[in-house]
C-alpha cells in the first residue's frame, strides 16, 4: 500500500541559522532486493565504495565468532562475486575511498591511512602512527581527507606529493565531505557540522542542534547530513547555511547522492534503506530485513544503490529497473 504525506514546515530562527522542519513521508517497498552473503562470518561489513575497477569495495573490521579479526577490505562484482583481501592485523578498516592515483584508502585505528590497488596488493601505510582514529573520508581532486575521532584536526593526504596536512577544528570529527568548489563539510563528535576553507584554514559552523553524523553533497550541491539518534536528515543551504530537516524514524546512518537532487539514506535501525526528495519525501524505500543493520550505501552508475548490512554479513542491492 502506498502512502505518501507532506507534513507543513516549520521555521526556526537561531544564531542567523534558518531551520526548518518537516516530515518525510512512506512509500511502499518494491521487492527488487538483492543480497549477497560474505564468505567471513561475523565479518561485520561497514562502509562500501564504487571503484574505478566497476566493482563496489567495503570494509570489514569486527571480530567474528570465532573470536579472530577480519580485518579485510572486500570487493564484489556488480554480479555479486564476493573476494576478500586481508589487509592488516588488529586495525579495524572503517571507511574507504579511491583516491584519483587509482589507489583504494582506508581509515582505520594504527594509522592515518591505509592503502590497497584494486588488484588487492597492500601498499605501505600513509603517515606515521600516531594518536588517531580515522573515520570518515572524501576524495577530492588529489586530496584525500579524513576525519579524526581522537582529535580535533582534519588532514587532507594528497596522494602526489604524499604530504599529510592537519587542520585545526573545534571538536574532533565523525565524516567529512568536499563540495564542487572545494569547501570542506564535517561532522563533529559535539553535534554541529563545520565547514572548512582549506585555503585560508578559517573555519565556520552550522548548527542544526542534534547529533549530525554522516555527510554527503547532493547532485545540485546542497549538504545532506544524517543525524542518527534524532531520527532525522537535514540540508544545508551551501550559500545561505540555513537547513532544513526532515524527520526520518529508522536510524539513519549513511548517506549517498541520488539523481535529481535526492538523497539515499541507511536507516540502520529499520533493517531498510530510502530515498529522500529534495522536499523530504520518501519516493522510493526497500523492504525490510529485520535485524540487518545497513550501514554504508553508495550508488552504481545506473542509479542502483548498493550498501551493507553490518549485522546480516551481507552486501545489498535495490534494482531500481
Amino acid at each position: 500500500m502506498s502512502r505518501r504525506t507532506r507534513i507543513a514546515m516549520t521555521t526556526v530562527a537561531a544564531t542567523g541559522l534558518a531551520l526548518f522542519l518537516t516530515t518525510a513521508a512512506l512509500a511502499a517497498p518494491p521487492d527488487h532486493l538483492k543480497q549477497f552473503k560474505v564468505p567471513t562470518a561475523g565479518s561485520s561489513p561497514e562502509h562500501i565504495v564504487l571503484a574505478s575497477d566497476g566493482n563496489f569495495w567495503f570494509t570489514e573490521s569486527f571480530i567474528n565468532s570465532s573470536n579472530t579479526q577480519a580485518n579485510n577490505l572486500g570487493r564484489i562484482t556488480p554480479a555479486g562475486a564476493v573476494t576478500e583481501f586481508h589487509v592488516c592485523d588488529f586495525c579495524f578498516p572503517t571507511d574507504v575511498v579511491q583516491g584519483s592515483d587509482g589507489i583504494l584508502y582506508y581509515t582505520k585505528n594504527d594509522a592515518p591511512l591505509g592503502r590497497v590497488t584494486t588488484t588487492g596488493t597492500v601498499l605501505p601505510d600513509v603517515g606515521p602512527t600516531f594518536s588517531f582514529n580515522g573515520n570518515g573520508l572524501a576524495a577530492h581532486g588529489n586530496d584525500i581527507w579524513i576525519a579524526d575521532f581522537n582529535n580535533a584536526v582534519l588532514h587532507r593526504y594528497n596522494v602526489t606529493t604524499g604530504v599529510l596536512t592537519g587542520f585545526a577544528v573545534p571538536a574532533p570529527t565523525l565524516d567529512v565531505t568536499v563540495d564542487a568548489g572545494g569547501t570542506v563539510w564535517f561532522t563533529r563528535v559535539d553535534g554541529p557540522v563545520g565547514r572548512l576553507d582549506a585555503s585560508s584554514g578559517a573555519v565556520t559552523t552550522v548548527d542544526p542542534g542534534g547529533s549530525t553524523r554522516e555527510i554527503n553533497v547532493a547532485t545540485d550541491g546542497f549538504v545532506w547530513f544524517t543525524d542518527l539518534f534524532g531520527n532525522r536528515v537535514g540540508r544545508i543551504n551551501p550559500t545561505t547555511n540555513a537547513v532544513t530537516t526532515f524527520a526520518l524514524a529508522g536510524g539513519p546512518e549513511d548517506i549517498a547522492p541520488a539523481a535529481g537532487g535526492s538523497m539515499w539514506v541507511t536507516q540502520s535501525s529499520a533493517g531498510t534503506i530510502a530515498r529522500v526528495t529534495p522536499a523530504g519525501l520518501i519516493d522510493l524505500q526497500s523492504k525490510v530485513v529485520k535485524g540487518s543493520e545497513p550501514i554504508g550505501i553508495t550508488v552504481a552508475p545506473n542509479g542502483d544503490p548498493w550498501f551493507t548490512m553490518l549485522n546480516a554479513d551481507k552486501i545489498a542491492t535495490l534494482q531500481l529497473q
